[in-house]
């Protein structure tokens, strides 16, 4: 008999993103995860998840907030690609 694990499944939602919609081309589809939040809740998946809502980042975001949320690796990237910028 396999061994139960004491782990807990994180699953993260925030009902708004159902509202966004960022285009017919782009791969996220907000729909989706409606729907699936749905499932997660029809068959009370969420009593066997540790729930969580993810944090809002604010519109005028500091380097610090940036830094706390992106891997240092993303964030040279970037840095080195605005640096390209005529």
């Amino acid at each position: 008999m396999p061994k139960q694990s004491k782990d807990r499944i994180s699953y993260f939602y925030d009902a708004e993103v159902g509202s966004v919609y960022y285009g017919p081309n782009h791969p996220m589809k907000p729909h989706r995860l409606c729907m699936t939040h749905h499932l997660v809740m029809g068959y009370e998946l969420h009593k066997k998840l540790e729930i969580y809502r993810p944090r809002k980042v604010s519109r005028s975001f500091s380097p610090e907030e940036v830094r706390r949320t992106t891997k240092e690796s993303f964030l040279s990237l970037s840095h080195s690609l605005s640096l390209c910028q005529p």
